[in-house]
């Protein structure tokens, strides 16, 4: 490790795609970066440490090990990647400053949970600063801590885009329409089958492809052959990342009918990539989606109303082409992967600056 470059200390989950991106983009910044995770595998390139142990006892347990692998590092900033069990770890590793970025789930499970609530809010109060993906986000922990306030920044994920945007391919007149989502009931499949279904009486050339798997995907199986719908929807299972953009844009459209959604990256990777998107106008979903000018948003859980927004896209190859066209333009110029990088930098260099002030001073 070269002793003038920046080193960053991160708390999240290994499995991440997001955790991994963000990783592997603050060292290509040229910022030595140590992970530590719970579970997951090594990030190839990177310097990472794991525990592979599972639970949400094992925060508590191995927490003061992560703390010393943290502090060994002998970081300029510290960022935790999620406010529940990664937020215990970062307090106890006491380096400043720590960064947590809150993921949407994270604050929402302190809803139901008094032990959730008071172990975020303790996580929140003790960051220098806090970075959510979204404007609802950012509200969602202000109304969670309102004393924390001025200490968020919105930093959206941002995801990689093409120079040009993609053309739609050859259907065969088929209208395909793309699901990337867990399947899970937070994320809506049963309420998309039903819509698809209703959809198809208008159009049958409308045809779905379910990507991904949860614990929904064998009742999900069984509600497309119950149906009689084998031939118009099909479950392809495990998409790689790196042949996300590719499964994209072999369909005309995506659908994402979440019934709740911090932010929406699948979205703006479905606007990358020059596709309309379907979805639920719900979370920070509306920030992602311009309704009518880069996609539909239809409201969550309407097996109708959704049918209706699948059936008016399937039937204008115009509208698709255009919406298509807005959606990369506005991804390009609001989400990039970079501009993501740039904002988060920024932020690092501007806290570590004024830690040295402060410390300086004392």
């Amino acid at each position: 490790m070269e002793s003038g470059k920046r080193r960053i200390a991160i708390f999240g989950w290994a499995a991440s795609e997001h955790v991994r991106r963000w990783v592997l983009g603050l060292q290509s910044r040229d910022y030595a970066v140590r992970l530590v995770s719970l579970g997951g595998e090594p990030i190839e390139g990177a310097e990472t440490k794991l525990y592979h142990d599972s639970g949400r006892r094992s925060y508590a347990l191995r927490a003061p090990q992560a703390a010393f692998l943290a502090r060994r590092f002998k970081p300029n900033i510290l960022h935790v990647h999620y406010a529940l069990g990664f937020g215990l770890w970062g307090q106890v590793a006491h380096v400043r400053p720590t960064v947590i970025s809150v993921w949407g789930s994270d604050i929402a499970d302190t809803v139901s949970s008094r032990l959730n609530r008071g172990l975020v809010r303790r996580a929140l109060h003790y960051a220098d600063w806090i970075t959510a993906t979204s404007q609802h986000l950012a509200e969602e922990t202000s109304r969670l801590m309102p004393e924390v306030t001025k200490k968020i920044s919105v930093i959206p994920f941002g995801v990689t885009v093409p120079d040009i945007c993609p053309t739609v391919p050859d259907n065969g007149g088929l209208v395909r329409l793309c699901y990337i989502k867990m399947h899970r009931p937070v994320y809506g499949p049963e309420v998309m089958i039903r819509a698809v279904e209703k959809a198809l009486q208008n159009n049958p050339n409308i045809r779905l492809s379910i990507a991904g798997s949860g614990e929904m995907t064998e009742h999900l199986k069984q509600m497309v052959r119950l149906r009689g719908l084998e031939n118009q929807i099909t479950f392809t299972g495990y998409i790689p990342n790196y042949r996300m953009y590719q499964f994209i844009q072999e369909h005309d459209l995506m659908v994402m009918p979440s019934l709740r959604e911090a932010f929406g990256v699948a979205a703006l990777e479905a606007g990358a990539c020059g596709r309309p998107i379907i979805a639920s106008r719900v979370g920070g979903v509306p920030e992602v989606i311009l309704n009518g000018r880069t996609g539909l948003l239809v409201p969550p859980d309407d097996v109708d109303a959704l049918a209706t927004a699948i059936t008016t896209l399937a039937a204008d190859a115009a509208m698709r082409q255009t919406m298509g066209q807005a959606a990369f333009e506005y991804v390009r110029d609001n989400y990039s992967w970079n501009k993501s990088l740039d904002q988060m930098t920024t932020l690092y260099e501007r806290l570590i600056d004024e830690h040295k002030r402060k410390h300086s001073a004392v």
